[in-house]
């Protein structure tokens, strides 16, 4: 079984990516839309990118989630017609958002990217919001989630409960109560994100 990357290989694969193409951070900005100084950060671990952030990169630069975590590694990916996630498998990333374990990254030309989310205990409201191209759907596993979407109030799902959307609209999580919330989170690939500061809807 493949080896979960750590929270810091994004900017690791990045930099091996960069040096592998010949690609200056301008030449990364360009192709992906993300700030060189963002970038920058990213590669010196002095920031964690969230998820949409990372979709930006891998859809910039023409590759699944996959093969940017193993580029310039030694080691490679098929492009698989099938695959089955066992307990844990999956590529973990952590955000400030929370702990992410994307399933099936490998599973070419695929329309939808599904990913287990853990959004840690403690605040209100979200720092900010984001907002992106297509679908999303959001079922609670375990705890419970105040989801915020623009222009309506925020409400409060519970374990075993769900909420479909359409991510264009501002949206975001941040657990309720005294413990972690764990989320499974379906949207489409093609996403471009962009996030803005949370002003406070409901």
């Amino acid at each position: 079984m493949r080896a979960i990357p750590r929270s810091h290989d994004v900017g690791q694969a990045l930099h091996r990516l960069r040096r592998e193409n010949g690609w200056t951070l301008a030449t990364v900005s360009g192709k992906t839309g993300v700030a060189v100084s963002t970038l920058s950060k990213i590669e010196k671990n002095q920031t964690s990118p969230n998820y949409d952030v990372l979709v930006r990169l891998c859809e910039g630069l023409e590759m699944n989630l996959a093969e940017f975590f193993q580029a310039g590694s030694g080691s490679a990916f098929a492009q698989a017609s099938r695959t089955v996630n066992r307990l844990g498998d999956g590529l973990r990333y952590r955000s400030p958002h929370g702990e992410y374990l994307v399933l099936s990254a490998e599973l070419a030309k695929k329309v939808m990217t599904p990913r287990l989310i853990r959004v840690p205990k403690g605040g209100e409201t979200p720092a900010v919001v984001a907002s992106h191209a297509g679908e999303e759907f959001v079922f609670v596993l375990s705890g419970a989630v105040k989801f915020f979407m623009e222009p309506y109030r925020s409400i409060i799902l519970k374990t075993g409960e769900s909420v479909h959307f359409d991510a264009r609209m501002p949206h975001a999580t941040v657990a309720e109560g005294d413990r972690d919330a764990l989320l499974l989170v379906v949207s489409q690939t093609d996403v471009i994100s962009t996030e803005k500061e949370y002003t406070g809807h409901g």
